[in-house]
C-alpha cells in the first residue's frame, strides 16, 4: 500500500454554480448521503490504512472550512490528527503546483522513496474495498518508479472527460501510450470501440521524489518554486483536540507562488513523461463534474431536502433552499442556492461554465 495520501481541495467547481461559489466551493457540497465531498474523500483516505500522513492542499481562504470538516471526520474515525497536514496555498495554481507542494513537504518529513496517492476532493468512489485493492495494485509500479494513474473503463462515448490510451501490459496494468484531450462525439465512439481507452480519473500514485524528478525535467519553473522552501518550520496545530496540523501561507510561500506557472499535472508532466502507467479501475467512480451527475447520484441516494410540488411534471431534479413548484415541464434541473436560481435542461449542464464566464466578463463576479 502507498504510505501517504494527498487530497486536492483547492478547486472552485464552476460547473456546479450557483451552489459552488468562491466562498463555498464544490468540495463542501453535501451530496447523496449528506456528507460533503471532501469529508467522503478524507474518510476514503483514512480507510486505506496508510502509515504516513494525509496532506490536504487547499486555498488559504478555505482553511477554516477544511479544518472544521477534518475535526468532524477525525473524531468519528479516531485517526491521529497530527498525521493530517493542511497545506494552505496563497494562490490557486492548478494541480501540478499543488501536488509539487505536497511532495516537497512529504519528502522533507520522510524519504524520497515514500509512495503516495493523489485524490481530488470532488470524487464519489465505491466500494472502499475495491478502491483499496486497486490502490494496492498501483503501489507496485509506483514503487518501481512509474507515475501511475487510474483509468476508468468507459461505459459510454463520453465527451466530457479526457482519455488515456493503454499500451503494452505492465504488471497489474498497462504502460500509457498517450493522454488524449476531451473528444468530440465521433472520436469518443471510436475510443469506446477500440477497447483500450480509459477515462482519465485525475488520481495518481507515485514516489514523491520520483514525481519531483519528472517535474524538474518537464516543468522546471514549477519544480524550482518548491526546491528551496523550508516546509516544516511554520507548521502549527490548527486548534485543540482533534484538529489537524496547519502549514499557513506565509510570505515565503506567497513570493514563490507569485512566480509559479498555473498548470495541471497532465500538461506539466503526465503528457510528456515516458514513465507513465495506468491501472484499470474496478471501483465505481464519478467526478461530480456537472449537475447531470449530481442528479444521477441524488436519484440513487434520495433525500427529502426540498419542498417540491408538481403537476404534470416528470424527470426533473430540484436542489433548493426554497419551496419549488413545477407544472407541465420535463427533464429540467432547478438549483436555488445563495440567492440565485439556475434552470437548465438535462444534458446541457456542461454549459453552466459558459454562464460563469459571462458573469466574469460582465463584471458580475459578486454572483460567483
Amino acid at each position: 500500500m502507498v504510505k501517504h495520501a494527498v487530497i486536492l481541495a483547492g478547486g472552485t467547481g464552476t460547473r456546479l454554480w450557483p451552489a459552488s461559489t468562491r466562498n463555498n466551493p464544490k468540495q463542501f457540497l453535501r451530496i447523496g448521503e449528506g456528507r460533503s465531498l471532501f469529508a467522503m474523500t478524507l474518510q476514503r483516505a483514512i480507510g486505506l490504512e496508510i502509515e504516513g500522513s494525509i496532506c490536504v492542499v487547499t486555498h488559504r481562504d478555505h482553511v477554516d472550512g477544511i479544518v472544521q470538516e477534518c475535526r468532524e471526520v477525525l473524531e468519528a474515525e479516531r485517526f491521529p490528527p497530527a498525521r493530517v497536514l493542511i497545506l494552505a496555498e496563497p494562490e490557486a495554481r492548478n494541480t501540478a503546483p499543488a501536488i509539487a507542494y505536497a511532495c516537497a513537504v512529504l519528502q522533507d518529513t520522510g524519504t524520497v522513496d515514500d509512495t503516495l496517492i493523489v485524490m481530488p476532493a470532488d470524487h464519489v468512489i465505491e466500494p472502499l474495498s475495491v478502491f483499496t485493492s486497486d490502490v494496492g495494485k498501483a503501489a507496485i509500479p509506483a514503487e518501481e518508479g512509474w507515475l501511475v494513474t487510474f483509468g476508468i473503463p468507459p461505459d459510454r462515448p463520453e465527451t466530457g472527460y479526457g482519455y488515456i490510451e493503454a499500451g503494452e501490459a505492465l504488471g497489474p496494468g498497462f504502460r500509457v501510450r498517450k493522454f488524449k484531450e476531451k473528444p468530440d462525439a465521433a472520436t469518443a465512439r471510436s475510443f469506446l470501440a477500440q477497447g483500450n481507452h480509459y477515462w482519465n480519473s485525475g488520481m495518481f500514485a507515485f514516489r514523491a521524489g520520483r514525481f519531483l524528478e519528472e517535474l524538474g525535467r518537464h516543468a522546471p519553473k514549477v519544480a524550482r518554486t518548491f526546491s528551496g522552501i523550508p516546509q516544516g518550520r511554520s507548521a502549527k496545530q490548527s486548534g485543540s483536540g482533534v484538529s489537524p496540523v496547519l502549514l499557513p501561507a506565509d510570505e515565503g510561500l506567497q513570493a514563490a507562488y507569485g512566480k509559479c506557472p498555473s498548470i495541471s499535472i497532465d500538461y506539466a508532466v503526465m503528457e510528456h513523461s515516458e514513465h507513465c502507467a495506468v491501472i484499470p479501475a474496478g471501483f465505481s467512480w464519478s467526478d461530480v463534474g456537472s449537475w447531470d451527475v449530481v442528479a444521477e447520484l441524488s436519484a440513487a441516494n434520495p433525500r427529502d431536502a426540498v419542498d417540491l410540488f408538481t403537476a404534470d411534471a416528470t424527470g426533473n431534479f430540484v436542489l433548493s433552499d426554497l419551496p419549488v413548484a413545477l407544472v407541465g415541464v420535463q427533464d429540467l434541473l432547478v438549483v436555488v442556492r445563495n440567492g440565485i436560481v439556475l434552470v437548465c435542461r438535462k444534458g446541457k449542464t456542461q454549459q453552466v461554465k459558459d454562464i460563469v464566464q459571462i458573469l466574469k466578463e460582465g463584471d458580475r463576479t459578486d454572483l460567483l
